[in-house]
């Protein structure tokens, strides 16, 4: 038997809110600094023939591991175009 169904009422509606609010905490940022931002390479860092392509030698000579190039060579025509290397993972600065 429940003498005070309004309170409990209130205690339910408090507590959805609660467990709202504590889930949007746990999703947000905890860094107290500036904050940094994943960025991409640069196009023109790859593409150092300005042909609209990344070839499989210009992204060896940026370093990038050929089994990188060829999971982003997605119409496996042996060269990247700026959407397949749009798909590149974000790098962290250090």
């Amino acid at each position: 038997m429940n003498h005070f169904p309004a309170f409990q009422k209130k205690t339910v509606q408090l507590s959805a809110i609660l467990i709202v609010g504590i889930s949007s905490l746990a999703h947000a940022e905890t860094s107290v600094g500036p904050k940094e931002k994943n960025t991409s390479p640069p196009w023109e860092l790859y593409d150092t023939d300005k042909d609209g392509y990344i070839s499989a030698k210009e992204a060896e000579e940026q370093n990038m591991p050929a089994r990188i190039f060829k999971s982003l060579d997605i119409d496996r025509d042996g060269r990247l175009n700026k959407d397949e290397f749009s798909a590149t993972p974000p790098i962290q600065p250090d």
